[in-house]
């Protein structure tokens, strides 16, 4: 039968026009008007900070907290406060003051403490300083030695000459940290300066620097070693370094005069602690042994350098650089020796966890017996790039979990922020009884540092 036209201009069907075939379930494909609906929802629910909501045949979930997800079938689960779900764990290694450079993490310990790593695996560079020796008092004491130095960050070099380190492979666990203190200056020439404490970091030690020798005594040894003070009509000699940790301190030829002489500067991580000078009396004092600089905290420090002999200013070595104490002016107190460091970098991230997530939502129940379900989820990739039904599977249910149904995930492009994945119209295989408890599982695999997957927001229909 034909069209008739009315005034109105409305088109009126005639009697057979549309057949039952034409309104069959599944003639009209309504899959992009459903993934609108729930990118819809989506924002509603951000924007209004909502919960878990339903609509007619329909649950919308954008995270904006806990509550539509069942956390006891959910394994690894893990929300972030920027609202999605991962099997990455909050939290990261704590210790020390935490800095960042580029893309490394950088723990710096000033004093004792703990360094702790929740998970992982990781290649960790350092640079562990021991404290620095003290330096006698007196005219003619010696300057107090570097403390050791171990350094395994890029190709900076190591105390005592050594090429650079190995460094260390660490996994979950708390690591006790140790920065030794620098060792205290003697008030006089009477009386003995101490070395500087070690610092430890893990299997690392490095030691503390050797004490500047009083009037009469030879340097101590240590991480390197303390000058020699002068001794009348004799020579001194240095302390000496620890193998590739620092240098000896330097020597004393003062072998005339017992009233005069100054005295040798501690060894350094980088230089052997400077000689007395001056010919008949030796009354110039040795300079300090040279530091070595280090970037690891991503600015050039040096550290760890000798402390010069008396007779000088009597200056402390300045703290967490391990650096000597500075002999004495006149009858004065010899310089303290700096306190230690260590430190700690390693690619940022490398410490978290990276489990594979199942994340199982609340049942929302259904007013029919379903027969067909959809899903429409977001996802960003927190590293690496996702590959759908193999790095992030779906899943739904009408029995309340009993038995699944998988969903063919295909990707419908992006939100400019966030990847969307659905899946269409697929046949509910469980037997349905009622009630009707709707519920979605989804799947993270294969995470690593790598590859990570967030789940940003979830809506699942059914019909």
């Amino acid at each position: 039968m034909a069209l008739t036209k009315v005034t109105s201009g409305v088109r009126t069907l005639g009697t057979g026009e549309v057949t039952s075939a034409n309104l069959a379930a599944g003639a009209v494909d309504t899959s992009g008007l459903e993934d609108d609906i729930a990118l819809i929802g989506f924002k509603v629910a951000a924007n209004g900070s909502l919960a878990k909501y339903n609509l007619v045949d329909q649950t919308i979930d954008a995270f904006e907290d806990a509550s539509g997800v069942d956390a006891s079938a959910s394994t690894n689960e893990t929300r972030d406060a920027s609202n999605y779900y991962s099997g990455v764990p909050a939290g990261a290694a704590t210790g020390g003051t935490i800095t960042t450079d580029g893309g490394d993490t950088i723990h710096t310990f000033t004093a004792s403490g703990t360094f702790t790593v929740p998970g992982g695996s990781a290649s960790v560079e350092y640079l562990v300083v021991g404290g620095g020796g003290g330096a006698s008092g007196g005219i003619h004491s010696g300057g107090g030695g570097g403390g050791g130095y171990r350094n395994s960050y890029a190709s900076e070099s190591s105390g005592g000459g050594a090429s650079t380190e190995t460094p260390l492979t660490m996994g979950a666990a708390d690591y006790t940290v140790t920065v030794g203190d620098g060792g205290a200056g003697s008030a006089d020439q009477s009386s003995t300066a101490a070395n500087g404490e070690d610092s430890v970091f893990h299997t690392i030690t490095a030691v503390g620097g050797g004490a500047g020798g009083k009037y009469g005594d030879n340097g101590t040894s240590g991480g390197s070693g303390g000058g020699s003070a002068a001794k009348a009509y004799a020579s001194g000699t240095g302390g000496a370094g620890t193998a590739s940790q620092g240098y000896a301190g330097g020597n004393n030829s003062n072998t005339n005069d017992e009233n005069q002489g100054a005295g040798a500067g501690g060894g350094g991580a980088g230089s052997v602690g400077g000689n007395t000078a001056g010919g008949y009396n030796g009354n110039t004092p040795g300079g300090g042994g040279s530091a070595l600089s280090s970037s690891i905290t991503g600015s050039s420090v040096a550290r760890a350098g000798g402390g010069g002999g008396a007779p000088g200013n009597g200056n402390d070595g300045a703290a967490n650089t391990g650096g000597g104490g500075i002999g004495a002016s006149g009858a004065g107190a010899g310089g303290d020796g700096g306190s230690g460091v260590v430190i700690a970098r390693y690619t940022t991230g490398a410490f978290a966890t990276y489990n594979n997530m199942t994340l199982v939502s609340n049942t929302t129940a259904a007013q029919a017996a379903p027969t067909k379900g959809d899903i429409v989820l977001t996802y960003t990739n927190g590293a690496g790039t996702t590959t759908l039904d193999t790095d992030l599977t779906a899943e739904i249910s009408a029995d309340g979990g009993s038995t699944w149904t998988a969903l063919a995930l295909g990707s419908e492009g992006s939100t400019g922020s966030h990847n969307i994945a659905t899946s269409h119209d697929v046949t509910i295989s469980s037997t349905i009884t009622a009630p009707y408890n709707m519920a979605y599982r989804i799947k993270t695999l294969n995470q690593s540092v790598s590859k990570t997957t967030r789940i940003q927001a979830v809506s699942l229909g059914w019909s």
